[in-house]
């Protein structure tokens, strides 16, 4: 044992399953006499990281030289987020252990969790670079449990993301993130905080509703619990999240016993999938795109078990020049340069995927509905309302920007490339639009008003809502 990583030690632990068990068993693994690992604690002032740093020094003691606390500083509450900084350094020299911070730099014109997130994931890893460290413990509990399974929940997360957060997590450059409070409660880890005198700095944002998060802490996670009499919603939601996390583990066994020794960079057989669990190939799936540095995305997945269990041949864009082509018998990844053509006929109501791995929703709209009164507010760019009868042959191909459009309120045709020349798409992704047909004629091209034929005229009586949800370019 002595004479292996954390990392690997990590990963052998992973084994036996995740949990705290496995976080404890690691820092303890960590503070064996020989050896001279740094070990990073994010703390922000607030009382789960406060309370992190006392239960990893009073558990973990022999880590207390090799400590150090990273604060990240987002300048966004003026002398308050200062004072944080301020009391984090003091609690590290209070303790005895290590202290590092940075401030953000430039403020985001537009502030979202996620930039706040990934600008304080940012520093992590610069910091754990900087101090050559391969450790980041977080003070995530129960409550971010169940926040996080919530919002996951109404994203349609697969079961991956349904089951974080972990105690474990392992990347792929040989960094661990440790979360061992996710066993304790908020309530009571401000109660043993307080028990013991020990003092911690508030956010008043988290107060606020600005955020999605803050929202499910602070009003959909209370009606919750007031309408879930005599049952414990935080403790429930955790336990549901172990069991959604066990049932990922078990599938990515399933799939890691397929794969066994197949090397799939570039190429894989995929052939015989068509008689697994969708779950168990969709992990596969997974395993596949990662291996050949590719990231994960459901439209992908959706896309390409739709044109398996079809038995249909097709190239499905993944990232700019990038192809994952489905022969009915392997996977491949291919680059190259302008996507081959496509097209889709008898498209239905209800959610369709495009060959692009994109997807175009069709809804009936009451003629005298909301959407109708205010057709000049449709996002034209991924929405479109157009005069199609229910049961007309709706149909999709591939970007033609030398096919003729004539848009809303004109009536000489124009270019499709031409019209879409002067829009905020950039190049890549004008080419991985969709048209739209209705009874062969062109109806609508993401990005252009609905074409003129099938505009909405007075006393129409119905019409179909076209949205398009593209893939994110990484």
């Amino acid at each position: 044992m002595h004479n292996i990583s954390s990392v690997d030690y990590a990963k052998e632990r992973l084994s036996l399953g995740n949990g705290v068990a496995a976080a404890d068993d690691i820092l303890t693994f960590l503070g064996r006499e020989n050896c001279n690992e740094a070990v990073c604690l994010a703390c922000s002032g607030g009382s789960d990281s406060v309370f992190l740093l006392k239960h990893v020094l009073e558990n973990f003691p022999n880590l207390r030289g090799r400590l150090l606390l990273l604060h990240f500083n987002h300048r966004l509450r003026g002398a308050d987020a200062d004072g944080d900084e301020r009391f984090v350094e003091q609690l590290a020299k209070n303790n005895g252990v290590g202290f590092y911070s940075e401030k953000l730099g430039s403020r985001p014109k537009k502030i979202s969790e996620e930039i706040l997130r990934d600008a304080r994931d940012e520093f992590f890893w610069r910091a754990m670079e900087k101090f050559h460290s391969r450790i980041l413990v977080l003070g995530h509990q129960k409550n971010d449990v169940a926040e996080t399974l919530l919002m996951r929940l109404v994203r349609a997360s697969e079961i991956a993301g349904l089951s974080a957060p972990r105690a474990v997590t392992v990347f792929k450059n040989n960094r661990l993130k440790l979360r061992p409070l996710l066993e304790f409660s908020k309530r009571t880890i401000g109660e043993r905080l307080r028990a013991a005198g020990i003092s911690w700095r508030e956010d008043g944002s988290n107060f606020g509703n600005d955020f999605r998060r803050n929202r499910m802490r602070n009003i959909v996670l209370p009606k919750l619990q007031e309408a879930a009499i005599g049952v414990d919603v935080i403790s429930g939601l955790a336990a549901a999240k172990r069991s959604i996390e066990e049932a990922d583990d078990a599938v990515a066994f399933c799939a890691e016993k397929f794969i066994g020794d197949r090397d799939l960079s570039g190429e894989m057989f995929a052939g015989d999938l068509r008689e697994l669990p969708t779950a168990i190939v969709k992990k596969i799936f997974a395993k596949f795109l990662i291996a050949n540095g590719l990231q994960v995305r459901g439209t992908h997945m959706a896309a390409l078990l739709e044109n398996m269990r079809r038995g249909k041949e097709s190239s499905i864009c993944v990232e700019a020049g990038k192809f994952i082509q489905w022969d009915g018998e392997c996977l491949k990844i291919f680059t190259g340069g302008k996507r081959d053509s496509w097209s889709v006929e008898n498209l239905k109501i209800g959610t369709n995927v495009l060959p692009s791995g994109d997807l175009l929703r069709i809804e009936n709209v009451d003629g005298g509905g909301e959407i109708m009164r205010n057709l000049r507010a449709i996002d034209v760019s991924r929405c479109c309302c157009a005069a199609i009868s229910e049961d007309a042959n709706i149909s999709a191909r591939s970007y033609e920007p030398s096919c003729r459009y004539v848009r809303f309120g004109r009536s000489t045709p124009r270019k499709i490339g031409d019209l879409l020349a002067a829009k905020i798409y950039p190049k890549r992704e004008r080419e991985r639009l969709p048209m739209v047909f209705a009874d062969g004629a062109i109806c609508w091209v993401p990005g252009l008003p609905v074409a003129n034929f099938f505009r909405i005229k007075d006393g129409g009586e119905g019409a179909l809502l076209l949205t398009y949800l593209q893939c994110v370019f990484s």
